[in-house]
C-alpha cells in the first residue's frame, strides 16, 4: 500500500474516495497543527531536526530520512495491508471473523477504548514539552523529537478512527483530544462540563480534582 505524499493529509487509504471523511479529517488536521505550535517542544519549533518518515508500511524499508522542522512533519493515516481471513485473537468472540464495522454493542466500548489510548498521544508530547533543554547531547535530544512526532502519528491513528467509524461522537472525542491539556486542571474542568456523556464528565472531574491535590501537595 503506498503511500500517497502529495495530498494534503498523506495517506494510504484512499482518502480522496471519500469526500465527507477527508472533509472532517482536513477540518480537524489545523487544529492539531495549532496544538502542536502551542504545545510541542518549546522554542524547538524552527529547528531542522533529522526525523524518520513513513514511505510505506511493510518490512522491506518502509521510511526515510531528511532533516525537517517539526511543524512541517507530514503526519497522515498509514494502514497496514489487510490479512485475508484475519481472525480476533482474544476474548469471548476469538476465533470469529475480524470486524470491519463497529457492533453496536461495543460501540461505546470500543470508543472510551479509543479514546484513552489516544489521550496518552498528546499527553506525552505535553509533558516532554521542555526535556529538550536539558537532553544530554545532540543524539538524545534528535531521538526525544523524534519520539515526539512518532506520537503525533499515533494520535493520527485514533482520530483516524474516530472519525471513520464514530460520526459525530467521533469528531467531537477528537476536538477534545486537543483540548484535554495535561495536567491543565482548568481545561480538564472545562472539558468535563463541555462532555456530553455523564461518565465522562465523572472522569474529567477527577482527573482535574487530582492535579489539584499535586498543586495543594507542592505549596506544602
Amino acid at each position: 500500500m503506498v503511500i500517497d505524499y502529495q495530498e494534503r493529509i498523506p495517506n494510504n487509504i484512499d482518502l480522496a474516495g471519500n469526500a465527507t471523511l477527508q472533509r472532517a479529517l482536513e477540518h480537524w488536521q489545523p487544529r492539531f497543527l495549532d496544538w502542536w505550535r502551542d504545545m510541542g517542544p518549546s522554542d524547538f519549533l524552527e529547528a531542522d531536526v533529522y526525523l524518520r518518515t513513513a514511505t510505506s508500511v511493510d518490512a522491506k524499508g518502509w521510511a526515510s530520512w531528511g532533516a525537517v522542522k517539526m511543524p512541517d512533519y507530514r503526519w497522515g493515516i498509514f494502514l497496514a495491508e489487510p490479512e485475508p481471513d484475519r481472525t480476533i485473537g482474544f476474548g469471548d468472540v476469538m476465533g470469529t471473523p475480524a470486524w470491519q464495522q463497529v457492533p453496536g454493542e461495543h460501540r461505546t466500548t470500543l470508543r472510551r477504548l479509543i479514546v484513552t489510548q489516544g489521550d496518552t498521544e498528546p499527553a506525552s508530547v505535553e509533558q516532554q514539552r521542555l526535556l529538550g533543554h536539558t537532553a544530554p547531547s545532540l543524539y538524545d535530544l534528535r531521538s526525544l523529537f523524534q519520539v515526539n512526532v512518532e506520537e503525533g502519528r499515533h494520535l493520527w491513528a485514533m482520530v483516524y478512527l474516530l472519525h471513520a467509524y464514530f460520526g459525530r461522537d467521533g469528531r467531537e472525542e477528537a476536538e477534545a483530544l486537543l483540548a484535554r491539556h495535561s495536567g491543565d486542571a482548568a481545561r480538564l474542568s472545562r472539558a468535563a462540563r463541555r462532555s456530553p456523556h455523564r461518565r465522562d464528565r465523572r472522569l474529567h472531574a477527577a482527573g482535574a480534582a487530582r492535579a489539584d491535590d499535586r498543586r495543594v501537595a507542592r505549596r506544602r
